[in-house]
Order: C-alpha cells, then sequence, then structure tokens
C-alpha cells in the first residue's frame, strides 16, 4: 500500500502534488487506486507480463536496428564508459547504482535510433518493466549475465552488426521476463 498522506509527509510537501502524482502512476497503469482502501502498488498477471515484455523486445529489437544504422562515435564510447560504471556496481552489489545503469544504457540505445516516435512508446513501456525489473535487480545470477550481455552488445552495435544485435536484446529482454515469470515475481 502507498500512503499518500506518510508520502507527504516523508517529502515535507503537501498532500495534493502527492496525490497528482498518485493519479500519473494510476493512469500509467503502475499503482491501482481502490475504494475506501488507498493506492497499492499493481501486481501483474502472467499474461500481463509476457505482453509488456515481448513489446519490449521488439520495440528495442527495431530501436536496435536503427541505432546500428545512426550510432555516432561518440555514443559508442559512452556506451563503452557506462558500461564500465556498471561493472563497477555490480562488483560493489551498489543494486541502485547497477539498476540506474541498467536503465540508462537502454535508454541511451533507443535514443542513438534518433526516432522521436519510439522514444516516446519506450518511455511508457520502460515505465512498467522497470516496476518488474526492480524486482530481479538482486537475482541470483541475473546481474552479471546481463552485464555480459550489455557488453556484448554494445561492441555489436560498435561493429553495426544489426542482425546479432537483436538476437541478443531479444534473448535479454525475454530472458529477464522468464525470470520474473519463473520467480513469481509479479
Amino acid at each position: 500500500q502507498l500512503n499518500a498522506d506518510g508520502i507527504a509527509q516523508h517529502l515535507r510537501v503537501s498532500h495534493t502534488p502527492v496525490r497528482d502524482a498518485l493519479n500519473r502512476l494510476e493512469k500509467d497503469g503502475l499503482v491501482v487506486k481502490l475504494p475506501y482502501q488507498g493506492w497499492f502498488v499493481r501486481r501483474f498477471q502472467e499474461q500481463e507480463v509476457r505482453d509488456v515484455y515481448e513489446i519490449r523486445a521488439g520495440l528495442e529489437c527495431f530501436g536496435l536496428r536503427l541505432a546500428c544504422e545512426r550510432i555516432t562515435p561518440e555514443e559508442i564510447e559512452w556506451l563503452r564508459a557506462h558500461q564500465a560504471s556498471g561493472e563497477e556496481a555490480l562488483a560493489r552489489e551498489d543494486w541502485d547504482a547497477y539498476w540506474l545503469y541498467n536503465q540508462e544504457l537502454h535508454a541511451a540505445i533507443v535514443r542513438a535510433a534518433r526516432n522521436s516516435e519510439l522514444s516516446m512508446i519506450m518511455a511508457q513501456t520502460s515505465r512498467k518493466t522497470q516496476l518488474l525489473s526492480a524486482r530481479t535487480i538482486r537475482m541470483l545470477g541475473r546481474p552479471p549475465r546481463a552485464v555480459r550481455e550489455h557488453k556484448q552488445l554494445i561492441e555489436l552495435i560498435a561493429t553495426h552488426e544489426s542482425a546479432g544485435a537483436q538476437v541478443l536484446m531479444e534473448l535479454h529482454i525475454l530472458s529477464a521476463m522468464d525470470d520474473i515469470l519463473r520467480h513469481g515475481l509479479t
């Protein structure tokens, strides 16, 4: 349960912006409001998880194909430097830094696609997958595997190997979905 009054007190703000934020999260499908009970973090059914991750895989693979064609050398260098920060976060077991690294890496690949419509659609989809992926962040084996896959993706992008990058991205995203479903983290 999300206590609007408690959140407002914690943040030292009035209740209005907190309620507005919770209403926006409800419209985004991340929380549900139950009459006379308040707001709750949304639980996803198995098919909803599959639907969201299948869409994400398709969109990110499309974005990856465009990124392989349009990425600049500066963006590739940024991805490599960012990869190093992700590896460091993993080594320190700094899960907040790792989660941020993961989100920023995927967002940077979408930005490199240079397609504003894709960016808008991905922003909407990523809110749901971020909520779900936050539950897998400490899952044994998932972060090290993801970091290795990210490193491979960056090198495939750098060499403009679109087909191989798309195959790996689809595997990367759908294996995250499988982890969520296998461990009942919906």
